[in-house]
């Protein structure tokens, strides 16, 4: 299943790298957002509608308006994704063997690093994972570009520790202390840009845990420690937000 999810979206995103150059309207508003995309319709004095190139319709006011001009995919190219200061944060599941006790466990995770000009991004990840006992991963966060583009397709890879919500419980007589472990992930991603400093991030991860906690009895000296470890499908819906624009 893995590897048929993967294999599906490397060839969605496979026609991205190969774009020919194209015009396209671009329109630049008053509060210097640009949108890019089609222009549908112009009524002069009144209104322009858009449609930008992630499906969106937009129509803004004359007024709003400071220059419309048609553009060539290759200077768009150039005009895609700023470097400098990120964040990425996103919503999604962990998703499993049917025979799994947590079938798709939900997760939250934010990142926040520096994009370079060469389309290398490298940040710190945080986050919060609803597992049997809730865990915040925090793992380094490399990403690299593709494409620079309006539409971005990225290589992810993410490395670090998954750190427990509570250290220690008790239940009917036996005590258990958790101490986390190993956590990482690899994958591919895809960036679409709707205005200038804000982008939707869409990803697909294939997440490696190794996650130990010990059991202590009442009535037995020995202790046990057990290790869990999860290979999930790590499927992720978020944005991009250019914290310098």
């Amino acid at each position: 299943m893995l590897k048929r999810s993967l294999l599906i979206l490397f060839v969605a995103l496979t026609p991205l790298l190969h774009l020919d150059a194209q015009n396209t309207d671009q329109v630049t508003l008053q509060n210097g957002t640009v949108i890019r995309g089609s222009i549908v319709k112009i009524v002069p004095g009144g209104n322009i509608t858009i449609d930008d190139r992630a499906g969106n319709t937009w129509v803004f006011d004359m007024t709003e308006v400071r220059d419309m001009e048609e553009v060539e995919e290759t200077a768009m190219v150039r005009n895609g994704f700023n470097p400098g200061w990120i964040n990425m944060t996103s919503i999604g599941f962990l998703a499993g063997s049917q025979r799994s006790d947590y079938i798709a466990p939900f997760s939250l995770q934010t990142s926040v690093g520096y994009r370079m000009e060469s389309g290398i991004y490298t940040g710190m990840l945080v986050g919060l994972e609803f597992l049997n006992i809730n865990h915040l991963p925090v793992m380094f966060d490399f990403q690299y570009s593709l494409r620079n583009s309006d539409v971005m397709p990225v290589l992810i890879a993410r490395g670090g520790y998954a750190v427990p919500t509570k250290t220690s419980s008790e239940y009917y007589g036996s005590n258990f202390t958790y101490s986390g472990g190993l956590s990482t992930a690899a994958g591919v991603g895809l960036k679409i840009r709707t205005r200038a400093s804000f982008a939707w991030d869409v990803s697909l991860l294939y997440r490696h845990m190794r996650i130990s906690y010990t059991e202590e009895y009442d009535y037995n000296p020995v202790d046990y420690t057990n290790l869990d470890v999860y290979n999930r499908l790590e499927i992720r819906l978020g944005f991009y937000l250019d914290l310098q624009n």
